[in-house]
């Protein structure tokens, strides 16, 4: 276990082109989340409103209004540059202390809204360090690619804590009522679903089912990843799906986090070892040994 840990931390393979693609999804989420967060317009009309949210003895602090939007305009620029592959250490660091200074500058004034997005400051984070620019030659250190496979595996492994720390959170704070009653799915789905989740919250025996994979699926997720690392395509679309079926049944997507798992889990990428991967590559090995023409690659004639 210890050794595969190591291997997960230190020596994937794939690292450098997967943390690459992480990069780009985890723009797109970072640009979202910062096109949402109100303007500086907003916070100074409604300043009286904001600041009475704050708790109280909590030490606080204001940025004028223009001091506000020139901090989350930095943020879009950068991030969207940094995106868009320029990898600057100059672009990441405006991009990063941007986005993590006007998520903290908003969420300040009350905890709450440190819930949602809190992973992506940290995600963004280790990008910025890891996310440095191919040498001229071409070839690494192995420091650097150290680095970056830390870098990708602190996001694979948060995600997958955020997952079972929600589990483990509704077995302490639910009990065994939250699993064998189905009562708070039922109540969620009639109090905040689709048409399509009210219909089937009905179900009590399918309710009850979902209730029970739902706390095992996600208490499950982060020992299921590290203990099955060769099939971690496989669990991060599973995340996906229930992700997927959460929006269909319940009309809430969570964006933010499962954006990222075809990056950091499914897409299969060069140096990728995962079992589904290896047997891509083995039908690619047989094909090419039998002749079979694959697509997008024309045949050559011996000589030619």
């Amino acid at each position: 276990m210890l050794r595969r840990i190591t291997d997960i931390l230190f020596r994937q393979a794939d690292a450098p082109a997967r943390l690459r693609l992480t990069t780009t999804a985890l723009g797109a989420v970072a640009l979202r989340t910062l096109w949402h967060m109100p303007d500086g317009a907003f916070l100074d009309e409604h300043r009286d409103t904001v600041m009475s949210e704050q708790v109280r003895g909590k030490r606080t602090f204001r940025l004028s209004r223009r001091q506000y939007d020139v901090l989350r305009g930095s943020a879009l620029a950068g991030m969207a540059l940094w995106a868009a592959g320029v990898r600057h250490p100059a672009v990441r660091a405006v991009a990063a202390t941007g986005f993590i200074g006007s998520s903290a500058y908003v969420a300040h004034f009350h905890p709450r809204f440190w819930n949602y997005n809190s992973h992506l400051s940290l995600f963004v984070l280790a990008a910025a360090a890891a996310d440095v620019r191919e040498p001229a030659d071409g070839h690494r250190s192995e420091a650097v690619e150290q680095l970056q496979s830390v870098a990708i595996a602190s996001m694979q492994l948060g995600a997958a804590t955020i997952y079972s720390q929600a589990g483990l959170s509704k077995l302490l704070h639910g009990g065994k009522e939250w699993i064998t009653s189905g009562d708070t799915v039922r109540g969620s789905l009639v109090l905040l679903g689709t048409p399509a989740g009210v219909e089937v919250s009905r179900n009590d025996r399918l309710m009850r089912l979902v209730a029970v994979a739902t706390v095992l699926g996600e208490t499950a997720m982060l020992p299921l990843l590290i203990a099955r690392w060769g099939d971690r395509r496989l669990v991060g679309a599973a995340a996906v799906g229930f992700h997927l079926l959460t929006r269909r049944y319940l009309g809430i997507s969570f964006w933010h986090l499962w954006w990222l798992h075809p990056a950091l889990f499914v897409l299969p990428l060069d140096g990728d070892n995962s079992t589904s991967a290896m047997i891509r590559r083995l039908g690619h090995a047989l094909t090419g040994a039998t002749g079979v023409a694959r697509p997008g690659l024309t045949a050559t004639s011996k000589g030619v």
